[in-house]
């Protein structure tokens, strides 16, 4: 038998079997196929359902760039075709490519039996269309046999339109809202005109999704981000300055309230008067989507949708003349200082950009009041630019304030409700027994025939109704009594980082003091030992900054409203407070300080004395400094800070050091009051006498925990620690409420 070249045959029947296998499912393929509208730079996709005698149609319509006659024959046409992976990124926005390589010819044959593709790239003269009926592509025909036809065709604008008849499934409005929701990565929020600082930057992604139900009846909107994200939003809050710089807000669409009318907004000087109309902003105009995520507020689906969605977009995106200004409304970035707002806890309504999505847009043609900078990233800080920070981010505030108000909610820090004691279900148990029995009593002076038995009853009754009223004052002394104890607990705290202050500044200002004694007595005859002389002025040096810092974060302690009221306080912020506070003093004692917070900080506690949790951290430390220094070993510190899992999750730090740890005899007393091993050392004596302590501060740590409704505990070291206190205390609600 003479040899014989020989190729592979194709059957037709492999484009439905690859069908099924590559994209079984329906809303997959429609989803394929909108990918690729994203891929051709598509600003715009309409998705349409359709009835047409009697026919199921499905359109898909975009704005992309278009498909040349050789884009087509070699990307749709040819199966396998690389071309997305020769290109991996988008032409004109450098989109990364969200579709599938080679699967938008299937997903159409998934979708139905026969396809009608128009086309128009930029800069061709004429569209072209494809038709392709699937239902010729038969077991037992070979795959060339089968024709698909390429004519010219009307089409005005450059873009991409799949009509795809004889639908093979029904399609409901729940599964087409699935389709929607699996492309909503993909969509901005806010699609504009190009940014201004890079004109080829993506202006964003939108698809709407509309279905026909009969051939007489409109157009109706299944789904879009409108009805899928901003509908769901509480409030919508607007901000519009005139051509004379007279500021005004509402709230529109208000969910937990009666929307408010136009306000004015008075601008505030640093001299403290207030301006009508603003000096240097001229029409400007702001739209903000607002909401408070809390689960209970928002259906379970959508919360999460929601809460994912503004996790990555939110915030308040500036547009200049129609066009984007980056970096303002980008990730990461708070140029109204919207986080910081929240962070001071000034205000207990939920004001960080997660709870924002909005656009402010502001007309300047000429550029006088708004200039970039010459690295065109950004605005530079001119007067009207202070004024539109100052502006909105007031709005806002204000806004929320009067929306947390309509929900019933505090707006701003204050005492605490405290929880229900056993102490104080005895007095409410004792109080309803002698009520009752007050009753019973004078039912029997109502009952009874003799006078004296009559008398009687009215004695018991009245010595009941006094008794039931002393009850009522101790009552009452009780609780003076328990805000006394707090507050006494409170200045025991104070106390103790007073005194820890103290010792940390004696010591400095002796070394100080003995430093400069040196230098000025000896300066004339060392001062040509240079050597010599640089070191103690670099010593002296240091133990100023040592004392600068110290100094710097008690002050900063003790100037705060910690000290007058209780309010949520923001552990991350504490523990970053606390750690610039004693960086120096920890890098001259060779420490290693390491700090482990989340980057987005949601660690806010129930209300507390804010001066309680600096205390709570400063025991801590001193007391690891005692310990590393006891250790012999290398200096290192532990801080990290997480909210535990669970709906009531804890706000829960953890504070490790590798010194020389904690006797197993010791643990089940080291938060036992006054135990120590020796007495507490004046600040004259060397630091081995200050290694040991007067075993109130763990006391008093412990005493804090739990009259916060939390805990303190001794938990495993991590790998490379000897010793390791667990502190946790209740967190706030997500929306501020304590």
């Amino acid at each position: 038998m003479a040899r014989e070249q020989l190729s592979f045959e194709t059957d037709a029947a492999i484009i439905a079997r690859l069908g099924q296998e590559l994209v079984a499912k329906q809303e997959t393929a429609l989803a394929e196929l909108v990918k690729n509208a994203f891929d051709a730079d598509a600003t715009d996709v309409v998705v349409r359902f359709s009835n047409e005698s009697g026919k199921n149609l499905l359109e898909i319509i975009d704005n992309g760039l278009g498909m040349s006659r050789k884009e087509l024959l070699a990307g749709f046409m040819r199966l396998a075709s690389d071309t997305k992976a020769q290109e991996p990124k988008s032409k004109k926005f450098k989109r990364k490519r969200a579709g599938r390589k080679g699967i938008g010819r299937f997903a159409a044959q998934r979708l139905g039996a026969r396809l009608e593709l128009t086309t128009r790239a930029k800069g061709e003269k004429d569209a072209l269309r494809l038709i392709v009926d699937w239902s010729k592509f038969s077991a037992g025909t070979n795959l060339e046999d089968v024709s698909v036809f390429l004519e010219p065709a009307e089409r005005t604008s450059i873009g991409t339109s799949l009509v795809i008849s004889d639908l093979r499934d029904d399609w409901s409005d729940s599964q087409i809202r699935r389709c929607w929701r699996t492309l909503i990565a993909l969509q901005k929020p806010f699609p504009v005109a190009p940014v201004s600082s890079a004109p080829s930057d993506d202006p964003g992604f939108q698809v709407k999704f509309f279905k026909q139900d009969s051939l007489f009846s409109d157009d109706t909107l299944v789904v879009d981000l409108k009805t899928e994200i901003l509908d769901h939003l509480h409030a919508l809050i607007e901000v519009k300055v005139d051509e004379v710089g007279a500021a005004r807000f509402r709230i529109q669409k208000n969910r937990f309230g009666e929307a408010r009318p136009w306000r004015k907004i008075h601008h505030l000087t640093r001299e403290g008067n207030f301006v009508p109309n603003y000096e240097h902003l001229k029409n400007v105009s702001m739209k903000a989507y607002y909401v408070v995520l809390d689960p209970s507020l928002l259906p379970s689906i959508v919360y999460t949708r929601v809460r994912d969605v503004l996790g990555r977009e939110g915030g308040i995106r500036l547009y200049r003349n129609g066009f984007r200004v980056v970096p303002y409304g980008e990730p990461g970035d708070d140029w109204l200082g919207l986080g910081v707002l929240y962070a001071k806890r000034s205000m207990l309504a939920p004001i960080a950009n997660r709870n924002f999505f909005g656009v402010v847009e502001i007309e300047d043609p000429d550029v006088e009041d708004f200039e970039e900078h010459t690295s065109r990233e950004g605005l530079i800080e001119t007067p009207a630019f202070v004024e539109l920070r100052s502006l909105l981010s007031s709005a806002l505030g204000t806004a929320t304030q009067q929306l947390a108000e309509d929900r019933g909610r505090k707006t701003r820090a204050g005492r605490a409700t405290t929880p229900p004691a056993k102490s104080d279900e005895r007095f409410s148990a004792l109080t309803e027994s002698l009520r009752d029995a007050r009753e019973a009593a004078n039912e029997v002076a109502q009952q009874t025939k003799t006078p004296a038995a009559q008398n009687a009853a009215k004695k018991t009754a009245q010595a009941l109704r006094l008794v039931q009223s002393e009850i009522k004052e101790l009552e009452h002394l009780r609780s003076s009594y328990a805000d006394e104890s707090a507050m006494l607990r409170f200045l025991a705290t104070l106390g103790m980082t007073t005194a820890e202050f103290s010792h940390e500044t004696g010591m400095t200002f002796d070394a100080v003091r003995l430093d400069f004694s040196y230098i000025f007595e000896r300066a004339e005859k060392e001062f040509g030992q240079e050597k010599k002389f640089i070191q103690h002025a670099e010593r002296a040096k240091g133990m100023l900054a040592r004392l600068d810092t110290l100094t710097s974060y008690l002050n900063t302690l003790a100037a705060s409203r910690s000290l007058r009221e209780i309010s949520s306080v923001s552990m991350a912020r504490a523990i970053s407070d606390f750690e610039r506070g004693v960086r120096d003093q920890a890098r001259a004692q060779s420490i290693e300080l390491e700090i482990s917070i989340p980057e987005y900080d949601a660690l806010f506690t129930k209300p507390i004395h804010g001066a309680e949790v600096a205390s709570v951290l400063l025991n801590f430390y001193t007391n690891a400094v005692k310990a590393v220094r006891r250790g012999g070993g290398k200096r290192r510190m532990l801080i990290s800070a997480e909210r535990e899992t669970g709906k009531d999750g804890r706000i829960r730090v953890l504070f490790c050091d590798s010194g020389d740890g904690i006797p197993d005899s010791a643990k089940s007393k080291i938060f036992d009051a006054f135990f120590t091993t020796s007495s507490a050392p004046s600040s004259l004596e060397s630091d081995s006498e200050h290694s040991k302590g007067t075993g109130l501060g763990l006391w008093i740590v412990r005493q804090i925990a739990e009259n916060s409704g939390g805990d303190v505990r001794v938990v495993a070291p991590p790998k490379g620690y000897s010793t390791c206190f667990q502190f946790a205390l209740p967190a706030e609600d997500e929306d501020g409420r304590d």
